[in-house]
């Protein structure tokens, strides 16, 4: 760029953007981090709020794609819904990794608008072409109940909670 004053917007803008990431803290799990760093520039660019307090480690008994399919699920579940979200105090997802007793507690929370509609306990897709959305939920659902754990959906306050429970093995 020939233009001093456009160059010097663009090195910022970009200096800010990796910045983002540098200053990002680490769970502990590289899959985790990856995926995390991807939604938190997305949602940087869309004015979201997003919170992570998480020991990755306590992750590294479940495999990959495993871990791909519960935080990816989660996290574009909640980000889609708080997109659509009218006031900017309430764009905000947050997601908590915890261990209580013998349990691996998992917990996405997200506001949302709007009326749900929920069947076998699951949230129904909101998105207009049903027949191709709607498999996240279930693939969470799916993923957990490999690890022998299981999932439950809550709503109140225009607040939706998904929790996932998975039992720590002995050598975690």
């Amino acid at each position: 760029e020939s233009d001093a004053e456009k160059r010097k917007k663009w090195i910022d803008a970009m200096e800010e953007e990796v910045s983002a990431f540098e200053n990002m803290s680490k769970t502990g799990n590289q899959v985790l981090d990856t995926i995390l760093a991807a939604k938190i520039f997305h949602c940087r660019k869309n004015y979201i709020q997003i919170t992570c307090v998480a020991d990755g480690k306590l992750l590294d008994f479940i495999h990959v794609t495993d871990l791909c399919s519960i935080f990816g699920n989660a996290l574009d579940n909640a980000i889609t819904a708080v997109m659509k979200v009218t006031d900017p105090d309430k764009r905000v997802v947050s997601t908590k990794l915890i261990i209580q007793s013998d349990l691996m507690v998992i917990q996405v929370q997200n506001y949302y608008e709007g009326k749900l509609q929920f069947e076998k306990g699951l949230p129904l897709t909101t998105k207009k072409n049903k027949a191709d959305h709607g498999y996240g939920m279930k693939s969470i659902r799916y993923t957990a109940e490999k690890y022998n754990g299981t999932i439950t959906v809550q709503t109140k306050n225009q607040i939706f909670m998904l929790q996932i429970l998975i039992p720590v093995p002995n050598s975690a």
